[in-house]
């Protein structure tokens, strides 16, 4: 990772079509370059209600199952995988004009966002960005949940998960979470949940777009998919989540993670932690500045 890195947005709009985890119903997402210094900044747009969601620690409403976005009055769910694609690829300002209030779940791993924007290509800028290197140990805790910082000059993560199921006890991995290591070795990591979780989401009306096509499903005893990417594929995504939720922060946090059955409350106060330890500002130095939405033609994907 490089001490300094240049401000970059996409050289052209794209479009993204895909189904909320959630409703099941079709997901219309448009991807727009913004100037230097934006940010990335959710605009939904349904109908007449419009608002304005930049991606910000200070916006973060629900770390529930997933991180939610919103301003009292709108909401955008799920953000965490996209936001792990435009982190790995340095993307720093970008618009994303969307008509519902979660991400489409694509494949349930960042890989088609990452494809759609490799795909259009960037503008980068003279405006660099700095890193924020930790200088001392840093951890929070629930429980028997942590998610530790420890100093070091290059970015990995050591972590483990633990859930009460013969195929995910003491699943672990360390890894160096370099751009290029990220794009082969997390990004494509599916989200994963238990059959009989989804089934009791369904019948309370939710997760109607879970599938087998966007999430490994798992069994009391095995894997309902016919075969994973990876051997250790769950632990793999809990790590794309991990840096999902630490781009919000604006600024790369670089250290040594050491995460055991950690998840998105404790991903974004390890954050909210970070930038009141390092920066003096709990919620992140640097502000978006919303810049008006244009109408472009955008590429569909």
């Amino acid at each position: 990772m490089n001490l300094r890195e240049h401000r970059k947005t996409i050289k052209d709009s794209i479009r993204i079509k895909g189904i909320g985890l959630h409703s099941g119903k079709e997901v219309n997402l448009i991807a727009h370059p913004a100037p230097s210094g934006t940010g990335i900044v959710f605009e939904y747009r349904k109908g007449n209600d419009k608002a304005s969601l930049p991606v910000e620690l200070s916006n973060v409403v629900d770390t529930s199952n997933a991180t939610t976005l919103g301003d009292g009055l709108h909401k955008i769910q799920t953000v965490e995988h996209i936001m792990a694609a435009i982190f790995s690829l340095g993307i720093t300002d970008m618009i994303l004009e969307i008509d519902a209030v979660e991400i489409p779940i694509m494949d349930g791993s960042s890989l088609p966002f990452l494809d759609a924007f490799e795909s259009i290509g960037y503008t980068e800028f003279e405006e660099t960005i700095d890193p924020i290197f930790v200088q001392n140990p840093l951890w929070v805790v629930d429980g028997d949940k942590y998610l530790v910082i420890l100093p070091s000059k290059e970015w990995k993560v050591t972590y483990t998960i633990d859930f009460p199921h013969p195929l995910l006890k003491g699943q672990s991995i360390t890894i160096d979470l370099n751009r290029e290591v990220l794009k082969k070795e997390i990004l494509p990591a599916r989200t994963f949940g238990f059959l009989r979780d989804v089934e009791a989401l369904q019948a309370r009306g939710l997760a109607m777009g879970g599938s087998l096509d966007n999430a490994i499903v798992l069994t009391q005893d095995g894997y309902l998919n016919e075969s994973l990417r990876y051997e250790n594929e769950c632990v793999r995504h809990k790590i794309l989540d991990l840096v999902g939720d630490l781009s919000i922060a604006g600024r790369p946090i670089i250290g040594h993670y050491l995460a055991s059955k950690a998840g998105h409350a404790l991903d974004i106060s390890m954050a909210k932690l970070v930038m009141s330890s390092v920066t003096g500002n709990e919620l992140g130095k640097y502000k978006s500045r919303r810049i008006p939405l244009f109408s472009r033609k955008a590429a569909g994907v």
